[in-house]
């Protein structure tokens, strides 16, 4: 228990430094950049905006939560990068330098590939094979495998916060409605450096006796273990063709929590066996990759929930304070009827509604197939509209599902056609 109170509290005391942290502000002017630029979606499918400051409150508060338990995680099985770092030769930015460089550059090809599983496996291979850079390979690992640990918790807790409904057309041609989902988290990381010659008088961790079994991953009592404050982002970009936001989170949380636990234990077992290296710096990036594919594949061939094809109309979103709201009506519940009035369009629901009835009945049909009966009344003023988002049978802006930009692609395209526009 001294143990872990012990762990807590160096936990606590470097993150209270990252509000003096430069790159921990820039990284926020970053997220709070990229939110601002989403927002022209919200507008263009909701005709407003989601709250700015909502956003950023909701990030900044749920990536403290994130550092804090993915910090206390890095101390406790004492996770390092760098082999050792001669005290004043040199500093643990060094390993995450490189893994900084290869992601940008990976990124180039496609901005999906700015992950640290692609460039820390590849960090992690060179390291193994050609002796460079002088990166811990277990250590390097075992961070890529808490860093998507960490993201897969604050997905499944807020992955699906401010997803906003879209239009996507599918290869097949046909349009159906969804959401995309679109989080960043500020996640201030305590890091580990890995320093010789001892230096207990500096050390916070070494000055105290610690469990004989700690650290897991490069046990030696000759070294000292000082905290390092990194910040770093993580982030979330998916959609949901065939399931509510929530669900789709859940499961994407699932899948990537089980591929950080087998990275972890394979970085833990590369420790003690050189071979779990190899496979650790394989496995990252492959099975990384193969999640990407596994769920794109699934929204791309699998049952649309958002059909506008069938019975009745589908909501695809409800505002906030609407009748709608008010009457429990869901993201994937069809309106069979209004008043016994069956439907077949949203422009009938439109007709109707122009009379400002003053009481409604609506027969809806759930997900799962169940029929029930939503009533709303407004004896003042009348109901003007629902407030609910329909999937139209043809819509008029959509999206298509893509395998993601190509920066390098499209700034050659760029000099190209400025190169023609010159010779013209």
């Amino acid at each position: 228990m001294h143990f872990i109170l012990k762990m807590a509290g160096l936990v606590l005391a470097e993150i209270s430094g990252v509000i003096a942290n430069q790159m921990f502000w820039v990284l926020m002017l970053v997220i709070l950049l990229l939110y601002k630029k989403s927002s022209s979606i919200e507008f263009a499918i909701l005709k407003t905006r989601l709250s700015l400051m909502d956003k950023m409150s909701s990030s900044l508060f749920n990536g403290f939560i994130g550092g804090l338990s993915g910090s206390f995680l890095v101390v406790l099985l004492g996770i390092t990068i760098e082999r050792y770092v001669p005290y004043n030769q040199g500093t643990f930015a060094s390993g995450i330098t490189y893994i900084w460089i290869i992601a940008i550059l990976v990124a180039m090809v496609n901005v999906r590939y700015l992950c640290f599983s692609y460039a820390g496996g590849l960090v992690a291979l060179a390291s193994l094979i050609f002796g460079f850079p002088n990166v811990y390979v277990p250590g390097l690992m075992a961070l890529v495998g808490l860093l998507h640990l960490i993201e897969s918790f604050l997905i499944w807790i807020d992955g699906y916060s401010f997803s906003v409904p879209i239009f996507v057309k599918k290869s097949s041609g046909k349009i159906v409605g969804g959401y995309i989902m679109n989080r960043m988290w500020p996640i201030p990381l305590v890091l580990l450096m890995l320093s010789y010659p001892l230096l207990t008088s500096i050390s916070q961790i070494a000055a105290n006796p610690m469990p004989s079994w700690w650290p897991l991953l490069n046990h030696n009592q000759a070294f000292s273990y000082l905290p390092f404050l990194v910040p770093v982002v993580l982030g979330y970009g998916d959609i949901a063709l065939t399931q509510v936001p929530e669900k789709r989170c859940r499961r994407s949380a699932y899948r990537l929590g089980l591929y950080s636990l087998i990275l972890i234990i394979l970085s833990i077992t590369a420790a003690k066996l050189q071979v779990f290296a190899f496979a650790a710096a394989i496995f990252a990036p492959l099975a990384h990759e193969a999640l990407i594919i596994w769920g794109k594949k699934e929204e791309e061939d699998g049952k649309p929930l958002f059909d506008a094809m069938g019975d009745g109309i589908c909501v695809l979103y409800t505002r906030e304070n609407s009748p709608a709201k008010q009457m429990q009506l869901e993201p994937g519940d069809r309106i069979l009827s209004i008043n016994n009035n069956i439907l077949y369009s949203e422009n009938q629901l439109m007709e109707y509604l122009g009379n400002y009835p003053t009481f409604i009945w609506l027969e809806v049909r759930k997900p799962d197939g169940s029929l029930t009966t939503k009533e709303y009344k407004n004896y003042r003023e009348g109901i003007k509209n629902l407030g609910i988002l329909i999937v139209p049978k043809n819509a008029g802006m959509y999206f298509e599902i893509n395998d993601g930009a190509s920066p390098a692609v499209n700034l050659y395209n760029k000099l190209i056609k400025k190169k023609i526009d010159i010779s013209k």
